[in-house]
């Protein structure tokens, strides 16, 4: 089948403020006023990080969410214009404010969000529903932060279920910590990726061990390919129910600057690597490549790079 696009990319969509270094350990009343290294504008979100990462890895990339008729809104639509990626289905809505994070990093490069939902919370079936033919002609769609979309996160299951009859494959973020296994349970059946942080599958499943995460959602019916993201450890990746791959981390080109968007790319690769032809390892392998090159820059999107220069960590 012929498609206009590797991955549309949906969901969560937002300015990033990157502040910092800032000790998250005293209350805010003992500070007062504390000079920073870095208070920056950005983009972030799901939409705006994979797809930017898609992107520069030469993939047909568009992007699908919400944003306001405000200046952030124009500032968000003007960075992914300018990546080439295909905004004529994210829609601006004057009665929306764009949605934004506030990304609050110490000194050992950890971070905690403080998040404005905004205009991605207005998302719902029927910017799913309203795009069909678009979506048909897209070989994946990534969605995503589905514990932070409440106005879609009752339909998600037939949702997805609907996104597979057009032809397009599948992807889910949950990002929010992982919340609880509902409505993960009722989604995983219609899931051709989903790949969670160790964190997050722990709080889904309960369990602790990531084989054991994995064969629950197996019984849940997930026959997809599934996997946990393990940081420093890499990926298990489970490509199948008797199948488990090991796909090790690889080391950043650079220091470490700022871990905000790893997972995003890592989805950016491995979707670009698949619709490329790749086998899951090697696809996979690109995902770690494209996450190593994420966390030396300061936003999510900063210092991501080419497809040559991605893969060339891998040599």
């Amino acid at each position: 089948m012929t498609t206009d696009f590797d991955c549309i990319v949906a969901g969560i969509s937002c300015v990033d403020l990157l502040i910092g270094p800032l000790d998250l350990e005293q209350p805010l009343s003992q500070q007062g006023t504390w000079a920073l290294d870095t208070i920056s504008p950005t983009v972030g979100g799901n939409v705006s990080n994979s797809s930017i990462a898609l992107a520069r890895l030469g993939s047909r990339t568009a992007a699908m969410s919400l944003a306001g008729e405000d200046e952030w809104g124009e500032f968000l639509l003007d960075k992914l214009k300018n990546e080439g990626i295909d905004v004529s289905r994210f829609e601006q809505r004057p009665e929306l404010q764009t949605s934004a994070t506030a990304v609050l990093m110490n000194d050992r490069r950890e971070h905690i969000f403080a998040y404005k939902p905004g205009a991605s919370e207005a998302v719902d079936r029927h910017m799913i529903d309203d795009h069909l033919e678009f979506i048909s002609r897209s070989k994946f769609l990534l969605l995503g932060y589905y514990a932070l979309l409440p106005n879609l996160e009752p339909d998600l299951s037939d949702v997805l279920q609907t996104i597979q009859n057009t032809g397009c494959k599948t992807a889910l973020d949950c990002a929010g910590g992982g919340g609880e296994l509902s409505p993960l349970d009722t989604c995983l059946p219609f899931l051709d990726l989903y790949i969670p942080t160790n964190h997050e599958a722990e709080s889904q499943t309960g369990l602790k061990n990531a084989r054991d995460m994995l064969k629950k959602y197996r019984d849940l019916g997930a026959n997809g390919i599934l996997g946990i993201k393990r940081g420093v450890r890499g990926v298990l990746l489970n490509p199948e129910a008797n199948q488990l791959l090991e796909i090790p981390a690889i080391k950043p080109p650079g220091p470490i600057v700022n871990t905000t968007g790893a997972g995003d790319s890592f989805y950016a690769g491995l979707i670009s690597g698949l619709s490329r032809g790749m086998d899951i390892e090697m696809a996979a392998r690109l995902g770690t490549a494209a996450a190593s090159w994420c966390i030396t820059g300061m936003g999510a999107t900063e210092n991501l790079k080419d497809f040559e220069t991605t893969i060339g960590l891998l040599d």
